[in-house]
């Protein structure tokens, strides 16, 4: 754990949660594992602003605990999980194109709230899905609104994008733990949810009336978002988007088929997963001519990514997922180091890399670069820490014949803590800007909120053009061009720290199997 790391999971806590609970979890980020009395004489805090603020790390699956002492529990910060929250919108986003906007808004309901039991959900999504759609939504399918959202809950639960969360064994014991069993995890029975009261608080809450007293059963057990399955999705859009930038969208649909067909054999998490047929692939692709071409196209150019194995059944293939993110890490560190050091010295990388071992003479002529040039950018990368040397004695006596050869070459694992570091510091820059831009045209932003929301009631009250117009002149052109201005910054901030994520799954996914 790095200082940049911690200076971006504190930026993110004190984005989304407010002061009080940053503080509280940079205190378990520096200090580890604490029992509450420390993390109150640690943060200068009353007792009940940390009780609270450990409330609602736990609430959104940000902290976890242990017995420290018998009956005096401790607490743990998962810095991974806080970087995930960068991740929600894209999580958003994915349901969104896979099973539409109202599994997009239950998903969202999800992550705001960090664990949220089934009615809330259901509730909570329809009122929003309602609020969405109120021009287009007529009454008769707004009463039936509360069973669309069960259906769309039911599916996220069945393909295992939301799970339950545990639940303490004996909630008597001053330490409770928490456990699910596995059958129970992605398990919602019909009789856990009762669509008479789903429908009465949704016409209560419509009516008005803020938090209708309405009883639910098993209303003590609660649902998060699966992270797993989210990044089993993105892991697998890397890989395939690789293979169609290599080769052509058929090839990209082939591997996903047999990506599909592994996940029914081996544990998704694999390093190496086991290997399945042609045939099997074949009853996905029915309509796909030239299937064992493709496969042997993908074999080729996939970087070790699919490997065949056997003749059986039309031939047998298997998915290397490390080798996978192997190519794919080498891909973008070669990428970077031609953007910092130019094509040569990326040229020099890959050579070294490749060759694992060699001598500074021999990166010159195999290069083809300059000797003079070659040098400089071999000594540029080991400035930079992307090359490392090795030094090799002919013999062990102390002789000054006797010289030493000096090997240069690429220590991968600590290539990417490093680019990790890097991205973990453009991200804390990336978020302090965006902050920094929005400070500065606060009143700017707020203005345009105001005669944003004018506006809106105008149109629902049926208010007429020329008053609309009046409003909207409230902004002189001036105003409207720099927040044009500032509207496209902002967006562009957004973009980069996307891309700044998708870097960091890409090495974290390295790291992960690699570890393996």
């Amino acid at each position: 754990m790095s200082g940049n790391l911690q200076k971006v999971c504190l930026k993110i806590l004190k984005e989304y949660f407010g002061d009080i609970v940053a503080k509280v979890g940079d205190t378990l980020f520096q200090k580890g594992s604490n029992p509450l009395r420390i993390l109150c004489s640690t943060t200068k805090l009353p007792l009940s602003k940390v009780k609270e603020a450990l409330a609602v790390l736990i609430k959104h699956n940000l902290v976890t605990w242990d017995e420290w002492k018998p009956g005096i529990p401790c607490y743990t910060l998962l810095h991974d999980r806080v970087l995930l929250i960068l991740r929600y919108p894209r999580y958003v986003y994915h349901v969104r194109e896979k099973f539409g906007e109202q599994s997009e808004m239950i998903i969202d309901v999800i992550s705001k709230e960090g664990q949220a039991t089934a009615s809330h959900v259901i509730v909570t999504s329809s009122l929003k899905m309602y609020d969405a759609n109120t021009d287009g939504m007529n009454k008769g399918s707004f009463e039936q609104q509360h069973i669309t959202a069960r259906n769309h809950l039911l599916n996220l639960i069945e393909n295992e994008y939301i799970q339950r969360c545990p639940a303490p064994q004996d909630s008597n014991k001053p330490v409770p733990k928490l456990t699910v069993k596995a059958e129970d995890l992605y398990s919602l029975t019909p009789e856990m949810l009762d669509l008479k009261a789903l429908q009465q608080e949704i016409q209560l809450r419509r009516a008005g009336e803020g938090k209708p007293e309405v009883s639910h059963p098993y209303s003590d057990i609660f649902w998060r978002i699966n992270y797993d399955r989210f990044h089993i999705d993105f892991r697998d859009s890397e890989i395939r988007n690789s293979i169609v930038r290599r080769v052509d969208p058929l090839a990209g649909e082939c591997l996903g088929a047999l990506l599909k067909v592994s996940y029914g054999r081996s544990d998704p998490w694999v390093s190496v997963m086991n290997p399945v047929t042609v045939s099997e692939i074949r009853d996905h692709l029915k309509d796909l001519k030239y299937l064992e071409q493709y496969l042997k196209i993908i074999e080729e150019q996939s970087g070790g990514c699919v490997q065949k194995v056997g003749d059986a059944g039309g031939g047998q293939y298997r998915i290397n997922m490390f080798n996978a993110f192997q190519s794919l890490t080498h891909a973008l560190i070669d990428n970077i180091v031609q953007d910092r050091f130019g094509s040569k010295a990326a040229r020099i990388f890959r050579l070294v890399r490749q060759h694992r071992m060699m001598e500074q003479d021999q990166i010159g002529e195999m290069s083809m670069i300059d000797k003079k040039e070659a040098n400089i950018l071999t000594y540029r990368l080991l400035h930079d820490n992307f090359l490392r040397i090795h030094e090799l004695r002919k013999t062990l006596a102390p002789s000054p014949a006797n010289k030493s050869i000096f090997l240069f070459h690429v220590d991968m694992t600590s290539v990417v803590r490093m680019i990790l570091e890097w991205s973990y510091k453009a991200l804390y820059n990336l978020m302090v800007q965006r902050e920094t831009r929005a400070n500065d045209n606060r009143r700017l932003l707020e203005k345009h909120i105001r005669v944003a929301t004018i506006v809106e009631n105008l149109n629902q009250s049926g208010g007429t053009e020329d008053q609309i117009q009046e409003v909207l002149d409230m902004m002189t052109p001036n105003e409207k061009e720099h927040l044009e201005q500032v509207n496209k910054i902002q967006d562009k901030l957004h973009v980069s720290e996307i891309a700044l994520d998708d870097t960091i799954f890409i090495l974290q996914m390295f790291t992960y199997y690699q570890t393996l």
